[in-house]
């Protein structure tokens, strides 16, 4: 991972642009649609389509407007970027697309775009795009709010340890820009569909717990989906759930996928010592040291659950036996 661009020269390509075309990564979380919402809506004079193979959750349309955009046949744009998306694979049907510039804080991100900026000590892509519209010289309200909202969301409400004093003064600036602080924690928060409530019901009935409860799991497979009435999209949002509970350092979530009963869904989340993005990468994914994801196939949910335990487990185990060394 090297960048080959500097946020000076994004900033100039963007400015110099009539019409940008921007990628978010499919299943699109708060980061990447408010990144990708905040350069649209900095220019509004541009013409600016952000595209997403999955269509945008309900909670996070009060940035969008929409639960998906779609752009001419005939467009062809000036400049086509792709923003919080760590591979082309998470880009969905637009895996194949060419793209010039790539905007990224993942520490397992890859170079796929003519030119690659990274910075894994943001604490959101959102944190990026600011500095960049900074540059420009550029914000308006609906910018601010959307940046706010990327920044918020990977940030967990400013929540999480990946959240700087950076992070705090680059809010603080986007909300005397027009961030509506309020709104923003709300939708992000506070907002759940009755199908969410069910979600949330179906896996604190099934959370089990290991290693004298520093390591929970959560294994919803389609047969609870069923009996909950929920969809994929429903749990989308649930992985932090078990990290909540006491005594917990470890959390695991696994979800069998609706169209794909074979394939699984893995995400974890972690307190203070196991790092996460060591034990998705062996799985072929990644993220960050606290949040991290990753897919594998598995002959059912059973087999799945064995397979991931195996190495959550011991990379429990030896980041306790470190923190007891130290």
């Amino acid at each position: 991972m090297e960048n080959n661009i500097t946020l000076q020269e994004i900033a100039e390509k963007i400015k110099e642009a009539s019409s940008i075309l921007i990628f978010m990564h499919r299943r699109p979380d708060g980061d990447t649609v408010g990144s990708a919402y905040g350069i649209k809506y900095a220019f509004p004079e541009k013409q600016i389509y952000c595209l997403c193979a999955d269509d945008i959750p309900t909670r996070l349309q009060f940035i969008s407007k929409a639960p998906y955009e779609s752009c001419p046949e005939d467009f062809e744009p000036e400049l086509i970027m792709a923003v919080d998306t760590a591979s082309p694979g998470l880009l969905g049907r637009f895996a194949d697309e060419y793209i010039d510039i790539k905007i990224d804080h993942h520490e397992t991100s890859e170079n796929y775009a003519e030119y690659n900026y990274t910075d894994p000590t943001a604490a959101a892509t959102g944190e990026i795009v600011y500095s960049i519209l900074k540059i420009c010289g550029v914000m308006t309200p609906e910018a601010a709010n959307a940046i706010y909202s990327a920044i918020s969301s990977d940030t967990g409400g400013f929540r999480y340890s990946n959240t700087t004093a950076n992070t705090l003064r680059i809010a603080a600036d986007l909300c005397e820009a027009g961030a509506d602080m309020a709104e923003c924690c709300h939708m992000l928060f506070e907002s759940r569909t009755q199908a969410e409530v069910r979600a949330l019901s179906a896996v604190y009935a099934n959370i089990r717990y290991f290693e004298n409860g520093g390591v929970a799991v959560v294994n919803l497979t389609n047969e609870i989906k069923k009996r909950y009435n929920i969809t994929d999209d429903d749990v989308g949002e649930i992985s932090s759930i078990p990290r909540e509970i006491e005594g917990v350092e470890l959390a695991v979530t696994i979800r069998q996928l609706s169209n794909s009963p074979d394939r699984y869904k893995i995400s974890m989340r972690s307190g203070r010592y196991v790092d996460v993005d060591k034990i998705c990468a062996l799985f072929g994914g990644g993220g960050h040291s606290r949040a991290a994801g990753a897919e594998i196939s598995a002959q059912n949910p059973q087999q799945a659950e064995r397979t991931v335990l195996k190495y959550a487990i011991d990379a429990y185990r030896n980041s306790i036996k470190q923190k007891e060394d130290s």
